[in-house]
């Protein structure tokens, strides 16, 4: 597997600034389309909720259950990723695929991380100006970003 960032290059402050919103459809197209390469449509997400509790909300870990979100639908999946990349919407997801072992997680400021397949094209920005990508497989030897959680030091 290699990892990838995917990184906004501008300040995301201001909801309302056409270029934010751009830089979050451009990195929500890229991370759709990394994890939908040659047809992948197994992914899910599991959201930990708590019994009542709203989606992708905060939750109490004595508490919390497991919601499974299965994501085959192109528009759920580009739902829940840009929902994922947008630091305005206070939530985020982690996304893995069954068939592929894909997985994407995500920063607070509007990254993503992706892990391929060492098959997969490495993902590319369609403009620079806006978001760049570039190789981050040292996140997979150090971290457990993938799995949703940082070890304890």
């Amino acid at each position: 597997m290699k990892a990838y960032g995917i990184s906004p290059v501008i300040d995301l402050a201001d909801p309302e600034d056409s270029r934010v919103q751009a830089c979050i459809s451009l990195v929500t197209d890229i991370v759709c389309q990394a994890l939908r390469a040659r047809g992948d449509c197994f992914h899910y997400a599991v959201d930990w909720r708590d019994p009542g509790g709203p989606e992708w909300s905060t939750c109490t870990e004595d508490l919390a259950k497991p919601q499974v979100h299965t994501l085959s639908d192109p528009r759920e999946i580009a739902r829940l990723v840009r929902m994922s990349v947008d630091p305005f919407s206070g939530k985020a997801a982690i996304i893995r695929s069954i068939a592929t072992c894909r997985a994407v997680t995500f920063g607070y400021d509007g990254q993503a991380f992706l892990c391929l397949r060492h098959e997969d094209d490495p993902p590319t920005s369609s403009d620079p100006s806006l978001v760049t990508t570039e190789d981050r497989s040292d996140l997979l030897a150090d971290t457990d970003y993938f799995d949703g959680f940082l070890p304890a030091n």
